[in-house]
């Protein structure tokens, strides 16, 4: 079933799509190999044969070098078959960021490989001390999704009183299984641990300094738009998978509710109508926001990166707090734990999460 869902979610299939949500969403649980997720080996071989997690990495790494608004419809429509898996392509393409503020072999070694995948942590919660030329690191990375099947973590450390990035390789650092949440439970999204970890200085890099330059420049895009085109349209999919099952509940339950609550299924049928128009305008603002700030940025303009990012926190916020309103209407049903609406809300519960949505000004 990889063939034909990597083709649609390549191609923006969405009659596919949506015709083959449910069975792959079964499909991709099949495919998972531990209980809070890892892919098969043939499944990550159907990954690494269509670059799934290169979508954003030079071809000088490899990368497909898509502009942001493919390889973000992409992440989009992969949401929708299933929440785990969008969200893995977001996480995991989102490395691509960091391969030209590395030394130029480091960079090659790392990201060039077909099986190149990124798994980290932004929280400096670690210590570190100088042994000859190298650093000895020790520390507790949480969050880190896709852990177990990256080939490569990275994670921060406060070095020279400087928060500095740095690449651990998978066979100095540790998982420890703690992923949790009441949402996305494939995404392996557990703590890594390094202890007295050996990392030659070759393996930091700076993003406070300029990148290397490359033809495909996505080392010097905004960090915070990047974040924005790899987890809006994750945010974005799921809630379009979520309304695709609340619009299967309410038919399921048309004749009774016409029957004995006219209103309460007039009441959602207009509810899912008006949701889904004003959703489909905010899609459309995000992507013609990211396109024109992706081509502004190639041509060496101003890349409007603050629309990018107000456009896609309005998005998510307007998906995570309608759908928030829906839900209750529909009654104790969905509440069950089992419940696909359930299990997708949760999913977009916990994707929402992500600090990238968060605005304290």
């Amino acid at each position: 079933m990889w063939k034909n869902a990597i083709a649609a979610i390549k191609n923006n299939d969405k009659d596919w799509i949506f015709k083959h949500q449910s069975e792959f969403s079964k499909f991709f649980i099949s495919e998972n190999v531990k209980p809070t997720g890892k892919l098969s080996t043939e499944a990550l071989q159907a990954h690494y044969q269509e670059k799934l997690f290169k979508l954003f990495l030079p071809e000088n790494y490899n990368g497909l070098a898509l502009p942001l608004t493919k390889g973000a419809k992409i992440i989009e429509n992969a949401s929708i078959l299933d929440s785990n898996w969008g969200w893995l392509l977001g996480i995991g393409v989102g490395g691509a960021y960091f391969a030209d503020y590395c030394e130029p072999k480091t960079a090659q070694k790392f990201f060039s490989p077909p099986e190149a995948l990124v798994a980290g942590s932004g929280k400096p919660t670690s210590s570190i001390e100088k042994q000859g030329s190298n650093f000895l690191i020790s520390g507790e990375w949480n969050y880190c999704s896709g852990s177990e099947q990256a080939s490569l973590f990275t994670a921060v450390v406060q070095k020279n009183n400087k928060i500095t990035a740095f690449i651990l390789p998978t066979k100095l650092g540790k998982i420890k299984k703690d992923w949790n949440a009441i949402g996305l439970p494939l995404t392996c999204s557990h703590t890594i641990v390094a202890k007295k970890a050996i990392i030659p200085n070759h393996y930091f890099f700076d993003l406070e300094k300029a990148p290397r330059q490359n033809k495909y420049p996505i080392s010097s895009y905004s960090f915070l738009a990047f974040a924005m085109a790899c987890f809006a349209p994750v945010i974005s999919g799921i809630t379009q998978g979520l309304c695709a099952e609340i619009e299967k509940f309410i038919a399921q339950k048309k004749d009774t509710w016409q029957k004995h609550q006219p209103q309460r299924y007039s009441y959602l049928v207009e509810k899912m109508d008006t949701f889904q128009q004003k959703q489909a305008e905010l899609i459309l603002h995000f992507y013609t926001n990211l396109d024109k700030s992706w081509k502004n940025h190639l041509n060496n303009k101003e890349n409007n990166e603050e629309e990018v990012i107000n456009s896609g926190r309005a998005l998510a916020d307007f998906n995570y707090s309608e759908v928030g309103k829906i839900i209750p209407q529909l009654g104790m049903q969905v509440l069950h734990k089992t419940n696909i609406i359930q299990q997708k809300y949760q999913d977009l519960q916990t994707a929402y999460q992500h600090m990238i949505f968060r605005n304290y000004l």
